[in-house]
Formats: C-alpha cells, structure tokens, sequence
C-alpha cells in the first residue's frame, strides 16, 4: 500500500548513481548508419551532377547545331543585311537565341534589319503583324528577347553602341504595332540606358552631322510609345511612362541637356499625360522619386520657351515627320487656364502621396519625438520637411512661380464656383487650386516667401485682393459660421480623415479655404505694419469681419488643445474639455496628417496657425484698441481652484525634462573590471526597455502639455489676476523644490552650527555701503549665480561707515533690491557711460553702445601695442556684460519675492524676455515697435514708403547705417571724442543703393538692426541673468504691458478701504467683541484717506519698504499690513518694522499731529534708523 503525500502531482524521480555511458556496441552500429548514409548521398549527388551535365551538354549541341543552321540559311555573317525572312528562320533564331551572348546579340541586328517597321501601318509588313497570329507571336518574342538584350550591352563602345541603337529603333517602331508592350519594362530598359550614359557616349563616338539621326532614335524610342494616336490602344504607355521613365533621378542632366524639353513638350499630349496621372501607383514610389515625377511633369507644362537652335529643329522634325509618328488632336487646343486647372488637379495626389511617404519616414519614436522643446514653449513643431529637394526641382518650382501659372491659379482659387452656372468643371478646378496652393506651401518651405509674396500681391478678375475674395468665401461657409458660434462645427470638420472623404467632400473643401486663408492672413500680418492694417484697404479686414475671425480662430485654438483625443482618434474618446481635472491620457506617438480630410495637415500646423494670427492681432490691440476690454478673455477654459495643479504640471514637466537630460548624459561604466562586463551585457540587454521607457515619456510630456499650452501659448484667453496667481504657484513650488519654501525655517537651518553636513546652503549674507550699493551687491553676490533666489540677508552700512540698525526679516531685503533697481540707469563710474538709457517717453533698455565705445581712454593705454588694448577692451566687455547680467539677476529676484519696483522698462525691450530666453531670436518686432524707440526714425522710415523715386535717389541711401559713438580720450579736449562706425545691413550694403523697388526691406532691415541686432550681447547678458531666477515659460503668460505691471504694480490709485479690510491690528488697537475700532485707528484711516497719492504711497512704502499695492490685492500681501500701539507720548515719531510690514502708531491727541508725524517719519528717508 503506497503512502499518500497529499499532492496528486507526479514525483520527481531522482537517480544519484550518475549518468550512464553508451555501450562500444551501440557506438559501432551509430558508425555504420552514418558511413552508409554518406554514401548514398555521395551517389546521389553524382546522379544529379551527371544529369544536369548531360541536360546542359545535348542542350548546348542542339544550340549549335540550330545556330549553325541558321547561319547558312539566312547567310550570317554577310557583308549586306537581308532583305527578307521567314517565320521559320524567326523561330529557329529564337529557339537557340542567348540574349547575354555576343555573337547571337550580332545575330539579332543581322534579323531586324530585315523588318521595316518604320513603313507605312498599311504597308505590307504592317498588314502581317496584324493578322497573321503566328507572325505577330514570333515578333512579340523577339520584342522581349530584345529588351533583355539591349539592356546587357555596354554602351562604352563604339560597335556595342551600334547594335543598341538599331535595337532600339526597332523596339520603338514595333512597340507601335505592340502597344500592350508599352509596359515598365519596356521604359526601365530606356531609363538604364540613358542612366548607363548613352547621350554623352553618342555625342563622343558620333559626328555632328549624323548625331541628330543618332539622338533621333533615342528620341523616338520614347516618344513613338505615346505617340497621340489611337488612345484606346495605349491605355497604359502614358501611365508607365510616368511611373518608371518620369521618376528616374538626373534626367536633366542626361537626357535634358541634349533633347530639350520643349521638343517633347511639342510631341507629347499634354492632356492625355496629364489624365494618365490618375493611374499611377504612387504609393510604390520613394519620395526621392515622386519629386522627381512632380518637376518633370512641371518642366513638360511650364518649362519656359528657351530659343532651340537649328540641330534641335532637325531633330523636332524627324519625329514629326517619321511615318509612325501621329500629332496630337488639334481640335482640343488647351489653354493656359485649363492647362493649371489639370496640372493641380494631376498634382494634388502625387502631394499626398509625397506627404505619406515623409511622414512614414520621420514619425519613428527615434527620429522625430512628439514632444516639443523646451525651446517651443509649448507649440508643437510644424510639419517638417524630410528631403532637401534637388537642384533641379527647386527650380521647376520656382519657374512655376514665375510663370503665368499663379494668375491662373489665382483666377481658379477665386472663381465663384458657388452660382447656379458653374459648371462641375469649374468647381472641380476651384478646388483643386486651392488644394495645390496649400500643399505647396506645407511641403516646401524654400517656396514660402516667394508663393506667400505672389499670393499677397495677387488680384482677382473683379480687381480684388486675394485675401479679401478668400476671406469672403469663408465667411460663407458652414463651417465658418458654426465655428464663430461655438466649437461643434469645428470638431466635427477636424475629425475628419482623408480615407473617409478623399479630399472631395464639401466640408473638407471648406476646409481647404479656411486653411489656406488663414496661412495667407498670418503671412500678411507679418508684412503689414499698423498703418497699413487700420486702413481699411481691400488687404484688411474691418472691425465686424476682426470680431467674427478672432471669435473662430478662440474657438480653433481651443479644440486644437482640448479636443485632441476627439481628432487624432488614437486615444480615449473622452473630451479634454476638463483637462485640468481629468486624470492624465497617454496619447500615440504618430500624429495625424490628414486633420480635416486634407493630407499634409496636422493638428500641430493648425495649433500653430491659430496661435500665430491670434498674438499678432492681440499686439496690435495692445498698441492700438480694436476690441471691447474683456474680449480676449475665454469663458470655457476655467480655472477656478485649479491654479495650483496647472503650476505643478509645470514643475512636473521641468522636472521631468531635467531628469530625461541627466539620464541621457549619465555613461554606464564601471570602475570594476568585473562590473564592466556585467553592466555592457545588461546593457545590451535593456536598451530595447530605456527605448520603450523614453516613448513612454514622451507619451506623458505629450499629454500634459496641453495644459501649459493655453497658459503659455494664448495666456490672453485668462484674466491676469488668474496668470499672477499661476506665476505665484509657480514661484512656491520652485521654492519648495529648493527647500526654501519656510524662510524662518530655512535661516533657522543656516544658523545651525551642528548643520555642516556636506551639500547642505550656506548663509547669504552681505554687508551694503548706502553710497555704493550696486557695486557692494556685486561683489558680495554675483558669484551665487542661481542660488540669488535663496533668502539673502543685509546689513546696511551708512555714510558714516556705521551699520543700520534693523531686523533682516524681509524688509531691509525690499529696501536692498528697490535701492539697486534705481540704479540701473545709473552711470559707470569707471566709463562714464550708463547701462541703460531712455527712451524720448522715459522708459529704459540695455545701452546699444556700451560695448561699442571700448577700449575706454586711450591716453592710458598709448604705451601699450595693438593686442594689449583688444584684451584689456575685451576684459572690460566681459566685466560689463557680468555686471549687466547682475542687474537682470536683481530684477528677477524682485519678481521672485514680488517686490514691486519703481522702473519702466521699453515695450520692445519687455517682448524679448521669454521669446529670447527660449531660444527664439525672431521675436517678432517691426517698424510698429520702432515707434517707441526712435520716433523720428520712424516717421522718416514712413515717409520714406510715400516718397517717388526721385525723392528717394536725392537721399542718397545706402543699405548702411552709421552709428556716432563717445570715445573717452584724455587726449580730447573735452576728453571724449566721437567715432563714426558704419554697419552694413546686409552683406556689401553700403554698395547698395534703397530704391523703390527695396525700400520696404531696407525699412524691415533698419528695424531689425535696431530693435535686435544692435545691443544683442548687452540684452542677451540681462536676460541671461534674469532667467537664472525666473523661468522663461513662467513670463510667457505676459505681454509686455502685463510685463511691466508684473514689475512695477498698477499705476491706479492704491485702494485704501482694500488695505482697511486687510489690515491686523495688535495691542490696545485690537478689536474686541463691540467690532468697534480704537478712535486713533479711526483717525489714522481718515488721514490716510485725504492725503496726496504721492503721500498714500509714501506712507505704503514706509511700512512695506513699497510703494505699491501687490497685484491681487492687498489682500496676498505676506505678512498682513499691521497696525500697534506704541505708546500715549505724542511727541514721538511712527516707526516700523518693514520685515512685518508693521506700523508702530503711537496715540496721537488729534488728526492734525497724527497726520504731520505720519508724513514727516514716511519722509524721513533715515533707512532703519527709525525701525
């Protein structure tokens, strides 16, 4: 009886006796079989061998017994060809025919030099190849017997180049007779040759007088295919010749250069080449290759008319004039309106197609990641152009800008295709203008400007501006309409897909000439400047038509953010629409490239358009009111209680991003030998896992950033109080993530001396002269670098070299940074020359010659060589531009701590703080900003676009600008001498006289110099200092206005029932259970209330060390204004203590005393003395 484990399962059976060997028996028999195996292979294998050898053996004999019985029977080799044959000697020719051996290559141009295809179709041979089967069979055999022949022979020599060119004249003479062997393989043998180089070897073995016959046969071999004739009996020739013949690379070069294309533009029909377009099998195509397809069919329509000389005519005319050669059919003559209609409508899905084949090519997780740089701030990139198009395609597009072919295309894009008369020609075309025109402008950025300029400047047949006959017919579409109204109609047309319309549905249409007016709109924002956009020409829009567009493009920008899962179908069918609440989506890598049934269109391109006109037209109204206050605001992204989440989805992504770089950056070796080896195995092994986990994190970058992505893209849409609450939830995080959320707690763990662990902060803390407060700060905290934005203590010292008295809990901080901030127009001790300067309306920007007027006094240095005084000018340059970027570190401190300071920065100036900052040079600024800066230069730069050309030549202008700089030189007189430097604007400008036709970019480039390019180091040093504290995308919520509101506080009269309400009260001045306030509260608040504005702000100051109220009120001022007694002694002063914005007020007898010891202590300027 077996004993039960309580297990069912089998038990192990374990052997510790060992493994057993075979017996030497078992091992002879293994032997044997194997000896007896190989030889039964060995025999079979002899079997096959002498097999296969007799096969080729008797197959070879019969060869040449056949070849040398045809040889006698037709006479080969014979000095004269044959005049006839038989279907007998055909057969037996082709029965034995090798087409890679030499000699049966010799024996098939003996043959075909019997047929005479090139007769008359009625003709005798003609009659044979029509009807007798057998014949037409045998023909149809040599044909491809032929072609394989042709393309083995080497076109390098003379004879061989002989027997290539009658081969060829008999294949496009026989191919008349066989059109269905009009196939790739008929046109792959005629591109190989050509690529082989038979052009450049004719024109090398052939004299002048007989190479126009010999490129006659090369010429015809191609033309004679697709002659115009009977179209039904060549359904396909044109359609190959596109997909094999008109992909071929270089044919320009070695096909063009000798045959132009004029020649076959004249032998060729256009319209049948055109329509056979629809046919082709694009998708087999490379992107290289449908490049290529799309300028050779450009360069057979547009190719300008180039004088040809008298060999090209002879050649022209041997074609027309051959017997097999039919014209085209002269009773549809194309003109050049229907030629463009039929060339985009043949073109529109060769771009889609090209649009595919990039995008396959670019959306892998290794090559092209979705989500955006730091850099973009949010925007997603655009579309981006895999293929750098060759030379010679760059130019058919271009020449196709040159031509009559964009009035066309502009007559198409505006026609009325809407009235009861248009025929479905008309409309068909209508579309598929506006199709190419867009695709145009996706796919190749090198056409931009030139397209954009030629588009801007176009007119209708009715005299109007293309802009405005586009945005007429957008006005009128549904879509249009509903997406003013709402985002319904906006997100339906965007979900649809290319494979579900094919680019013909209506809605898709409507599309199609919403995008593209909207590109043509941006671009035309870019040109114009204010003047020009307010009076009201046929370019401009008015005020209703502004009102309708904003509200639409509100509503795209929305749906492009919110609605992403909806559109790219890839995700959760859950709207965005509570994105701030929601839970985060992971979203595909690939992005959609056929939003709204158009290929080549992705939600990223819309986001990007939407966003671009938006800002734009949002500063114009900050410069000039277009809309109502309130009009920019978007009630459906709301906010309310969620500012905190929004600022920690920032912190989150910067941190992510943080870790992603020191991740990439980390190396994975080992010191350990041992640990070495170990760790590049298990390398190897998880790189596939890093791949998967880097895809997932640009998959959650990629979901979260919609969030940011209103806020720092379109943060107009959101009131500013809301923005300041963000950029203060920003600021707390940051500081909780460096651990100095708790300043308390923070100075307590700095005076700890048991603290000393290594890594840990140390204590800031600087001593400052009043009467040398910049340069002290320099000194004593320029080398901190980021770490300014820690809690930083000070200790004043007077002029009497005594220290203030005073507890740094804050206030004594406001006090240092306000003090410093009024000295950033102060002038260099040292130079004399100040670091910022003024504007003529008294705002202030970096110094564009600070760095210009080096090396400094030159009397001090006129013992010195050349090289001396570039590193001495050099030194100086370095330590101004240090001293700059302090002055930029000072200012984001003060927005760090929210200490509003008294300067007025230039608008110009504020809008490069976060584009600059994130890497973006092209900030954006025009003529328009020149208003600011320099308004005479503005007012002659106006003028100038008024002046007649005359006017202009007596100027005497150059594309130069001169710039009168200050030297300082003991040497002088005065000790300053003045310098004139000129700048050229662009390359060998002062050689360049500014005519009519280049005033407007001389006034672009005049601009440019100096808004950006001028003071770039100074700025570039200020602003470096300044994000070192405050992060880019932090100020990109902000225009300028905002900006400088965010600096200095509103201008508005301070609010004091606001500060009542939030003021503490502390001693005898407590209110007790009656609500009742102490009679010299009472008093205190009735004087403050009649005082002067200067003086409400100079008692604001006095306790808070600031002269303007926070911008959320009075409300978020940390710690709460606070009022004590101190005391009945009415001779006494107020005093404070500004590091807990507390006022000491003693009891004063009456409103008169408390008022004249109230404004004479807020006067007093005495520092802390009085704390």
């Amino acid at each position: 009886m077996k004993h039960f484990p309580g297990s069912t399962k089998r038990q192990r059976n374990i052997n510790l006796s060992g493994k057993s060997k075979p017996s030497s028996g078992l091992i002879i028999a293994r032997g044997e079989r194997a000896r007896r195996e190989a030889e039964r292979q060995k025999v079979a294998a002899a079997t096959k061998i002498q097999s296969t050898y007799r096969g080729y053996a008797i197959r070879y004999s019969v060869r040449r017994a056949r070849r040398a019985d045809w040889d006698r029977s037709v006479g080969f080799p014979a000095a004269l060809p044959p005049t006839d044959y038989s279907d007998d000697s055909l057969a037996l020719l082709l029965s034995f025919c090798d087409a890679a051996d030499t000699e049966d290559v010799r024996r098939l141009v003996f043959i075909i030099s019997a047929f005479h295809l090139d007769d008359e179709p009625s003709s005798l041979i003609g009659l044979n190849l029509a009807e007798n089967s057998r014949h037409r069979l045998l023909v149809t055999r040599l044909f491809r017997v032929l072609l394989v022949a042709v393309s083995s022979i080497s076109v390098r020599h003379a004879t061989t180049l002989t027997q290539a060119l009658r081969i060829l004249s008999f294949l496009s003479c026989a191919i008349t007779y066989f059109p269905d062997q009009a196939d790739t393989t008929y046109f792959e043998t005629i591109t190989g040759l050509i690529d082989r180089g038979l052009i450049p070897h004719v024109s090398a073995f052939y004299p002048l007088e007989t190479r126009t016959a010999t490129l006659a046969i090369i010429l015809q071999s191609i033309v004679l295919p697709l002659r115009p004739g009977i179209r039904a009996n060549r359904p396909l020739a044109y359609t190959n010749f596109m997909q094999v013949f008109l992909t071929t690379a270089s044919l320009d070069t070695n096909l063009f250069s000798a045959i132009p294309v004029s020649i076959f533009r004249k032998l060729l029909d256009i319209r049948q080449l055109l329509e056979a377009a629809t046919q082709l099998r694009v998708d087999r195509l490379s992107p290289e290759q449908i490049l290529w397809l799309l300028s050779y069919l450009i360069a057979f329509v547009y190719d300008p008319e180039l004088p040809i000389s008298s060999h090209h005519l002879a050649l022209e005319d041997l074609i027309s004039s051959h017997p097999l050669y039919q014209k085209a059919d002269i009773a549809r003559p194309l003109d050049s309106r229907t030629i463009c209609g039929l060339l985009a409508s043949t073109l529109n899905p060769i771009l889609d197609a090209y649009g595919r084949k990039i995008r396959n090519q670019t959306s892998t997780p290794d090559r092209q990641p979705i989500v955006p740089s730091r850099a973009q701030a949010g925007l997603f990139v655009e579309f981006e152009e895999h293929l750098n198009p060759p030379e010679f395609v760059q130019r058919q597009l271009k020449i196709l800008l040159e031509t009559d072919f964009i009035s066309n295309l502009t007559d198409g894009i505006t026609w009325n295709w809407t009235t009861p008369s248009s025929s479905t020609q008309t409309v068909c075309i209508h579309h598929a203008a506006q199709r190419f025109t867009l695709h145009l402008l996706l796919y190749f950025r090198f056409l931009e400007q030139k397209l954009h300029n030629r588009l801007f400047l176009a007119r209708s047949q009715d005299d109007m501006s293309l802009l405005a006959t586009l945005y007429n017919q957008v006005q009128k579409t549904h879509t249009f309409r509903g997406g003013v109204a709402g985002v319904d109609a906006i997100l339906d047309g965007l979900k649809l897909t290319h494979q579900k319309t094919g680019g013909t549905d209506p809605q898709s249409s409507e599309w199609t000439t919403i995008l593209l007016f909207l590109d043509l709109y941006c671009f035309s924002n870019i040109v114009m400047d204010d003047e020009e956009f307010f009076t009201l020409g046929d370019k401009s829009l008015q005020s209703n038509q502004l009102r309708h567009l904003v509200d639409f493009l509100k509503n795209l920008a929305f749906v492009t953010y919110f609605e992403v899962s909806e559109i790219e179908s890839q995700v959760s069918d859950e709207p965005l629409q509570q994105l701030f609440t929601k839970p985060i989506r992971v979203l595909q890598l690939n992005t959609r490239l056929d939003v709204a049934g158009i290929h080549g269109v992705s939600l990223p391109w819309i986001r990007n358009l939407a966003i671009r006109i938006l800002r734009s037209l949002h500063r114009r109204d900050s410069r000039q009111k277009i809309f109502p206050d309130g009009f920019w605001l978007m009630k459906e992204i709301n906010t309310e209680g969620t500012t905190h989440l929004i600022a920690e989805e920032e912190a989150r992504q910067q941190e992510l991003e943080q870790s992603r770089n020191i991740e990439e950056s980390d190396s994975d070796s080992d010191t350990d030998d041992v640990a070495k080896t170990t760790s590049a195995n298990s390398n190897i092994a998880r790189r596939p896992n890093k791949r998967h986990e880097r895809t997932l994190r640009h998959n959650y970058l990629a979901a979260i950033a919609p969030r940011l992505g209103v806020i720092q893209n379109l943060p107009f849409f959101l009131p500013f109080r809301t923005r300041v609450s963000i950029f203060r939830d920003f600021i707390r995080l940051d500081q909780a993530r460096r651990g100095t959320g708790d300043r308390d707690l923070w100075r307590l763990s700095q005076a700890n001396p048991f603290q000393d662990q290594p890594g840990t902060k140390s204590k800031h803390h600087g001593i400052i002269h009043r009467d040398r407060m910049f340069e002290d700060a320099y000194d004593e905290f320029y080398a901190l670098g980021e770490s300014f934005k820690e809690p930083i203590q000070i200790t004043f010292v007077d002029s009497f070299g005594a220290e203030e008295p005073g507890i740094d809990g804050g206030g004594i901080l406001k006090e240092f940074l306000s003090c410093v901030v009024q000295e950033l127009c102060r002038t260099d001790t040292a130079r004399s020359v100040p670091f910022f300067t003024e504007t003529e309306d008294h705002t202030i920007y970096p110094n564009p010659f600070l760095l210009d007027e080096l090396p400094g006094d030159c009397g001090k240095l006129e013992n010195n060589s050349a090289s001396d005084l570039q590193i001495a000018a050099s030194r100086e340059a370095m330590d101004l531009l240090r001293r700059i970027e302090f002055l930029g570190r000072i200012i984001g401190k003060c927005m760090y701590e929210g200490i509003l300071v008294e300067v007025v920065f230039a608008d110009f100036f504020l809008l490069k703080w976060s584009k600059v900052m994130l890497g973006n040079d092209d900030v954006g600024l025009g003529v328009d900003d020149l208003k600011r800066f320099d308004r005479s230069l503005w007012k002659g730069l106006q003028a100038l676009k008024h002046y007649d050309e005359q006017t202009i030549k007596n100027l005497d202008l150059t594309f130069a600008i001169e710039n009168i700089l200050r030297v300082t030189d003991s040497r002088a007189p005065t000790g300053v001498t003045q310098r004139i430097v000129l700048v050229d604007l662009k390359p060998g400008g002062s050689q360049i006289p500014v005519t009519s036709s280049n005033r407007l970019e001389y006034i672009h480039l005049v601009s440019k110099y100096k808004l950006a390019a001028q003071g770039k180091q100074q700025t570039n040093a200020f602003l470096k200092g300044l994000s070192s504290i405050i992060s880019p995308r932090w100020l990109s919520m902000f225009n300028q206005s905002e900006l400088q509101t965010l600096i200095g506080g509103n201008e508005s009269p301070l609010d004091i029932d606001d500060l009542r309400k939030n003021t503490i009260y502390g001693g005898i001045y407590t209110i007790g259970d009656d609500k009742q306030e102490h009679e010299t509260i009472k008093m205190f608040w009735r004087v403050l209330k009649r005082l002067r504005e200067s003086d409400k702000r100079a008692v604001l100051k006095f306790v808070t060390s600031v002269s303007r109220a926070p911008l959320l009120g009075f409300s978020s001022l940390n710690p709460r204004f606070s009022i004590r007694d101190a005391g009945s002694d009415s001779t006494r002063l107020p005093s404070t203590s500004t590091c807990v914005n507390l006022l000491k007020l003693p009891r004063y007898p009456s409103e008169t005393v408390l008022e004249e010891k109230l404004l004479y202590a807020a006067n007093a300027g005495a520092g802390f003395d009085l704390s």
